[in-house]
């Protein structure tokens, strides 16, 4: 009798549990040619709650830890209040919301469950950008290759109070050719490269502002950076795509909470010194030359010291959670 009463029981729990369980297999389909699973059955299918926080606008992931943010039909989404570029939009066919196995992989696992490899991080290789006969971007008689030695500089010195050891592509304002940047980290043997650079742009000056970092983009994603092509080939930066992820978002993190700049994301890109990297690497862009207000926070030292500690503590941050 007991035991009639416990097949009774298993039954009907499984008539009126909820039609997207945990044990629930995704849903798959395809956009374009690429491969997309729906949003809400992988979610709960790891433990997470979905929510529209605006119907058919914006679906929120979350769990007592993290939650994800995103806009529909659109390559928009915030990890705890941070933007962070999808490599491939959100797509949407009959109220339901789907997101790229791309995305699955190399951004929303990354970040949500990332892995513990125990990677000892000793060695920084700081890229000042720019220099000799490339000043970078310009205000007036200022030069971007300025300012981001200077900033390698004072990183430098702060990483070493933290107890990195630190190496510099250049010292002073010299010319370093981008095959030649990487290939010093290598050869140093660095654990960590972070290539520092200050945005500019000719229109809308009053307007462009802000801190983003950068992330190689894998094999197959489209690249927040340049025309946004998709390209299907890897590169040796890609070996590191979840660790450059996880480095690029705890650097734009810091960044955004200690300096209270615009928050302009995490992004993907192809950037030569990214592509050729054999260790996890960066490139921050810390702020805009050109814009009237945040320029003359760039030239002041005091700020840069802030800047610096902002990325030291992003680094520290990273380095806790691989080790």
């Amino acid at each position: 009798m007991r035991f009639v009463l416990t097949v009774l029981l298993l039954v009907l729990g499984g008539l009126f549990a909820p039609a997207e369980t945990v044990g629930r297999v995704p849903e798959r389909t395809t956009f374009n040619g690429k491969e997309y699973v729906r949003l809400a059955d992988w979610a709960r299918s790891r433990g997470f709650e979905v929510r529209w926080l605006k119907t058919d606008e914006l679906l929120q992931i979350s769990n007592g830890a993290n939650k994800f943010v995103f806009v529909t039909n659109s390559r928009e989404a915030r990890f705890n209040n941070i933007q962070v570029w999808l490599l491939l939009p959100l797509e949407s066919r009959d109220e339901r919301v789907f997101v790229s196995q791309l995305d699955l992989k190399m951004t929303l696992e990354p970040l949500l469950l990332p892995t513990r490899p125990g990677a000892k991080i000793k060695t920084i290789c700081l890229d000042a950008g720019h220099g000799g006969s490339d000043p970078g971007n310009r205000n007036g008689r200022q030069n971007e290759k300025q300012y981001t030695l200077a900033l390698a500089k004072e990183l430098a010195v702060q990483l070493k109070k933290a107890g990195f050891k630190v190496l510099l592509t250049r010292n002073w304002d010299s010319s370093v050719k981008l095959p030649e940047r990487s290939s010093i980290a290598k050869r140093q043997k660095a654990d960590l490269f972070v290539s520092l650079h200050f945005n500019g742009t000719a229109s809308g000056q009053n307007e462009a502002r802000g801190a983003e970092t950068y992330a190689m983009t894998p094999a197959g994603g489209s690249s927040t950076a340049g025309n946004g092509s998709i390209r299907g080939n890897s590169y040796s930066g890609n070996r590191f795509n979840d660790s450059n992820l996880l480095l690029a978002y705890q650097i734009q993190k810091s960044l955004v909470a200690k300096l209270g700049v615009e928050d302009r994301g995490v992004r993907r890109a192809r950037f030569e010194v990214l592509r050729d990297a054999a260790m996890p690497a960066v490139l921050v862009e810390g702020g805009f030359l050109s814009h009237p207000a945040e320029s003359k926070k760039i030239f002041d030292a005091a700020y840069r010291r802030e800047m610096a500690k902002a990325i030291v503590e992003g680094i520290q941050t990273y380095k806790r959670a691989m080790e």
